[in-house]
Parts: structure tokens; sequence; C-alpha cells
């Protein structure tokens, strides 16, 4: 009896000391991953860093253009699916797993994933969205979750953009490096010290299984988000600049091209275009090449000639210059004209509307062949010879030789004077004409006006003027309406002149267009030893709008293409409808260009103009026509729209709460619903411009 008394008080004690130690060790797990008290260092506490969340980059509008978000590659373990569940549901998740991602067939899906039932790890599928994957975690067998249904989803960084390719090379590409985004380019790289905010730390405890535990510190750090950048890209000016450059590029089947379009006062590039020809033939958005890829310039180049002439007081561009048979000769090298038998004797502005290489190459090489530093020096105060400095980094292959330099020779005044024997980039040459369009303000191209934060702007970047005056204002007063000669065909006699602008194709009504065209001969130095099959040509045009008021200035180059026919190869044929195609759309979008476009121009030149008295008219029938559309409107029937302007229709069908659709710039020439016929506000009125 006492024997067994012994035995029942030895479980007892057994029993108490083994709950003593059990609480204890469940105390102390508890209190390691719980308790907020400082930690030992024999608990081997470490610090982990903390990734900040990366900001935002914007469109001029606030639209995103870039974004962090995170994505999931989800992997399964299909060893731990109960056999009976996979056999039954493995149809119906693998038809729901094509509904979702429509990537795979159905029976794609079921073969993949029978055929590695025996995986542990098996990835199913790579970057997995956020909605995608809550999506998934409803299917069949992946409702069971992870211990039952084998689901392992694994989060990881991701840059998103939501217009796709729009303008993404500007934007900037970015790669990922153990789930951290590391910027690549463009403004992703640039303006990285704001987007990237600032990493935090934690203060961790490792317990079993090496699980760390967050732990409470006075030294933990929470991580700061990184900023938004808004840029000045407006998207769409942007879609309509890649619209048109790809369609010109297939036409043409040209290795690259690249459309910029810059406010005037400003410098904001509000669309930058950049399209390469891949080897499957298609166009990707590769390379910046309005930025990185420097061009021979030729005609376009010719601008900066002619105002270094005037600004000089050599010639005026009513004086006359010999262009003889169209050809001259440098020191056993010929420069020619593109007209057969040459342009004879003409005015030096004629010689600039019709793009006489003769002429101009005459007249610096007269003027400037004892002292072409100042030629040189006049190159300088365009911002011609040596890079821009812009917010975006960039390698340049600019070359522009100055006098003295080892390739300096007889044929490189001439020859620079129509843009051959040097390199410069798009951009470059475009930030030259805004320059004439600002009335010779030289502004620095703008890509980002302001960084934000959850408060508000918190830094703004101004426009950068270079210059107030890179040449008189005599002088880019007196070359524009040559400019517009470029593109009209307003002159009196133009059907039989032989002075016809090399780009009067895309002339048009609705507003003024000043420019320049330029055709390279891509390594013209071995032109005589290839054939029209390898013999190829860069075709640009550089100008702005409306004449009257500039506000946007854009270039067009669309390099490396093949004419076998020798004869649909100019600047004017190439590149000049890109131009036009998107200053259409540019002014049917601002509807400040409207009125712009109405304000008379005063010049010296004699230049036929909108009179006051037909300005006046014109005011008279627009509101003779308003007064006939609303007559109709209000009795409910479809009035005439034809040969009416955009401006003058919208807003009086807004005003009736009446929806159109249009297509095309310039005056009204079809309507989806006749003169007369019973319209209702549930009905969309469509209509065609010329």
């Amino acid at each position: 009896m006492k024997t067994k008394s012994n035995k029942k008080w030895s479980l007892i004690i057994t029993f108490i000391l083994v709950l003593i130690l059990f609480s204890f060790i469940s105390f102390k797990l508890f209190s390691v991953q719980y308790s907020d008290t400082s930690i030992t260092y024999t608990h081997d506490p470490k610090f982990e860093i903390l990734d900040a969340k990366r900001g935002s980059i914007l469109s001029e509008d606030g639209r995103i253009l870039s974004v962090y978000m995170p994505v999931y590659d989800v992997r399964l373990d299909l060893v731990t699916i109960d056999s009976v569940l996979f056999e039954k549901e493995i149809e119906n998740l693998s038809k729901q797993l094509h509904q979702l991602f429509k990537d795979r067939s159905a029976s794609k899906y079921e073969k993949d994933l029978l055929d590695n039932k025996d995986e542990r790890y098996f990835l199913l599928k790579r970057d997995v969205s956020y909605m995608q994957l809550h999506k998934m975690k409803t299917f069949p067998i992946f409702n069971q979750g992870k211990n039952k249904g084998g689901f392992i989803p694994e989060i990881k960084s991701a840059r998103i953009y939501p217009f796709g390719s729009l303008a993404k090379v500007t934007i900037g590409r970015v790669y990922i490096e153990d789930d951290s985004i590391i910027p690549k380019n463009g403004i992703e790289f640039a303006f990285n010290q704001y987007l990237q905010g600032i990493p935090g730390k934690q203060l961790t405890q490792e317990i079993s299984g090496k699980v760390l535990v967050p732990k409470k510190s006075d030294y933990n750090v929470l991580p700061q988000p990184g900023k938004d950048v808004i840029t000045t890209i407006n998207i769409e000016f942007q879609d309509a600049a890649e619209v048109a450059l790809k369609k010109k590029l297939k036409e043409t089947h040209a290795e690259w091209g690249c459309v910029i379009l810059m406010e005037v006062e400003t410098g904001d590039i509000k669309a930058i275009a950049n399209l390469h020809r891949g080897k499957d033939n298609l166009y990707y958005d590769s390379k910046n090449h309005a930025i990185v890829s420097a061009i021979v310039p030729g005609s376009t180049f010719k601008l900066a000639s002619f105002i270094s002439i005037l600004d000089d007081s050599y010639l005026k561009l009513s004086d006359t210059v010999d262009t003889d048979d169209g050809k001259i000769n440098f020191y056993g090298s010929t420069i020619s004209d593109t007209k057969d038998g040459g342009y004879g004797k003409l005015a030096f502005g004629d010689a600039f509307v019709v793009s006489s290489n003769v002429a101009i190459s005459k007249v610096i090489n007269e003027n400037y062949k004892d002292q072409p530093y100042k030629f040189y020096s006049n190159l300088q105060k365009y911002y011609l010879t040596e890079p821009l400095e812009l917010q975006l980094p960039f390698r340049s292959s600019m070359i522009v030789r100055k006098p003295g330099d080892k390739l300096w020779s007889g044929t490189t005044l001439p020859s620079m004077s129509y843009g051959y024997e040097m390199h410069i980039s798009p951009i470059q040459i475009l930030t030259f004409y805004n320059a004439i369009a600002n009335n010779g303000k030289m502004v620095s191209p703008r890509f980002v006006t302001a960084i934000k934060d959850k408060t508000g702007i918190i830094e703004s970047f101004p426009t950068t003027v270079l210059s107030n005056k890179i040449c008189s204002e005599r002088t880019i007063q007196s070359i524009i309406p040559y400019m517009e000669q470029v593109v009209s065909n307003q002159r009196e006699n133009w059907t039989t002149d032989v002075i016809n602008g090399t780009a009067k194709n895309i002339y048009t009504e609705q507003y003024s267009i000043a420019g320049k065209t330029g055709t390279i001969k891509n390594e013209f130095w071995k032109w005589s030893e290839k054939t029209k099959y390898n013999r190829t040509y860069t075709a640009s045009f550089a100008g702005f709008f409306p004449v009257e008021k500039p506000k946007y200035s854009c270039i067009v180059v669309i390099h490396e293409f093949i004419d076998t026919t020798n004869e649909n190869h100019y600047g004017g044929q190439v590149a000049a409808p890109v131009f036009r195609e998107i200053s259409d759309k540019v002014f049917a979008f601002d509807s400040e260009l409207e009125y712009l476009s109405t304000q008379s121009y005063i010049s010296d030149e004699k230049i036929d103009r909108v009179t006051s008295e037909r300005l006046e008219n014109s005011i008279k029938l627009n509101q003779n026509t308003s007064t006939l559309i609303k007559s109709d409107l209000n009795k409910g029937i479809m009035p005439n729209l034809k040969g009416m302007q955009l401006r003058d229709v919208i807003p009086v069908f807004e005003n009736y709460n009446l929806k159109i659709e249009f297509e095309g710039a310039g005056k009204v020439i079809f309507q989806s619903v006749n003169k007369g016929d019973r319209i209702d506000n549930q009905e969309v009125i469509k209509i065609r411009l010329s």
C-alpha cells in the first residue's frame, strides 16, 4: 500500500515538473516571438533592410506612365494535393486557367499539371497581377490554400507601364535584381534619387525554422516612399506622334525614325517618339534616337547658315545669287542642286525656299573662307557646336568641326553650309528651330516640371533659358516668311513659278506652318560605288506652327531607307507629311491654337496675308452659319455641317448634349446623319474632316 502511494506521488511530482518545464519553455518562446523588451546579444538579433515603395512617373496632367506594383510568380506543390481531389477537379481547373490567362489551351494546362504531378515547386505562371492572383485563389484545388491545394504565390517587385510602350524609352527602363528595382535609363535613371525613396530597417529575431520575427527597437526606421515625377508628356500628342511615325516607317522600311514635339515658350517636350526596326521587321521603342543619335542634318541646317549671313549683314534676302547651271566646284568636290540645269539667278530668300545647295555653299564660302572662325562663332551662339545639357543624361556622338581641326579642309566650310561634314542630334536641331519660333530666345528642352509627394508639389524645375537672343529680331522676322513659303502655296504665280516650296504638299488653310526640309545621302562619299538598291537616304522636316504666334515646334526624322525610284526620298515627301499628320491632331486637341491661328502676322516682307476685311467677313459668315445650325437643332433635325471647321461645330453640339465622333482635320466633308433627318441625344454623329 505504501509502495503504491509513493509511486502515485512520484508520478504527480514528475507531472508537475514536466508541466513547469513546459510552461517555462512556452513562456520563453512566447517572449522571443512577442515580447517588446530589449533582446540580449545571445539571441543574435539583426536588422533587415525594408525596401521603399518606388514613386510613379506621371504625364503632364497626372496620368500614370510608370508605377510600382507587386506581381507574383505562382508555384505549386502538386505532391501535397489529394489525389482524389486532383483527378476530380483538374479538368475544371485547367479550363479556368485558360480563361484567365489565354496563353495556353485548357488541354495544355491539364497536360502540364499531370506531367509535373510529382513536383513540389512547379512554376505555373510568372508575373501574375494582384487581381489575377485573387481570382486564382477561388479556382478549384487552389481554394484549398497552401497545405491542401499546394498554392504557393511568391511576391516580387515590378514596374508597370499603363500605356504600354508609349514614350517608354524616354520614361526609362528598369531591371529587377534581388527583388529591387534598378533603373537603367531615361527619367527612371535621371530622377532615381526622387523615385527610389529611402529604405527603412527593422530589428528581427530568428526563431526555430530560421523564421525572422520583427522586434521593437529604438533603431527601427520605417521606409519613406519615393516621390512622384511629373513630366511634360502629353499622352494624346505622344500617341499621335507614334502612330504617324510608325505608319511612315512601315511604308519606307526605314531603319529608325523619331519625332519630337516641343512647346515653344517653355521648351516642354510634349511628345518624343522613337521607333527602331527589329530583326522581325517590326518597330520597337528601343533607343532614344531623338537624343543620342547624331545625324547628318542636311538642309535643315541651312537655316543656321542663312541666319549667319543675314545677321552679319553680308546679304539681304532680296539680293540675287547666281547658281549658274546648278553645280559648283570646291577643290575638286562638286556640289549640285536637285533641279536639272539649276535655278540660274534667283533671290537669296528664294534659294532658301527651293533649298539650293549651290547658292548657300557659294555665299558661305565667299564670305567666310578667309574668316571661318566667324562662322563657327555664330554657330556657337546658336548652340550648334557642343552637346546640350539635358535633364536626361546621354552620351553624345555630335561632330561639328572647328577651324584648325586636323580634318578641316577647303571643302569643309561649303559642305557645312548645307549640313554635311557634321553630326547633330535631332533634339539639338529642334532646339535651334524652337529659338527662331521664340523670337530668338533659346530655352533648353524640358522633360520634367516637378516632383510631388502626398502633400503636393515639393520641387519645381523652371524653364532654363540658354540665350535671350541668339540673333537679331530683324533677322528672324525677315527669314520666317521664307520658312513659311517652304510650305505655303499662296504665291500668285504658284503653278508656273519655279520657286516652289520643298514642302508645299503639306500646306493647309486651317493654320500656318513654317519650316525647312532636309534630304541626306547616307555615306555620300561612296555614292558612285553604290546602286539604287543599296543607296540609303535620311529625310527630315523641322518647323513650327502656327506662324502668327508659334506655340509648338516639331522635328521628324526618317533614317536609313532605300528609294529604288530615285524620286521619292526627299524630306518634303517623306518626313513633312508625318509633321502635318501630327500637327493636325495637335490643332484638333489644343483649343488655344484655334485662337492663335486667326491672329494676323505683321512682317516687312510683302507676302499675301489675310486682310482685316476678309477676317471680318469670315467672322460674319461663321455667325450666320452658327445661327442656321442652332435653328435646325432646335427643331430636332440634323443641320448641314459640310464646309464648317471643327471648332465651330463641337461647342454648338455640346450645348445640345449631342455626341460627335470625328476623324481628320480641316473642314467637314462627310456627316453620318443627312441634313434634315431627325436626331436624338443617344445618337453618335460621325463626321470626317478634310
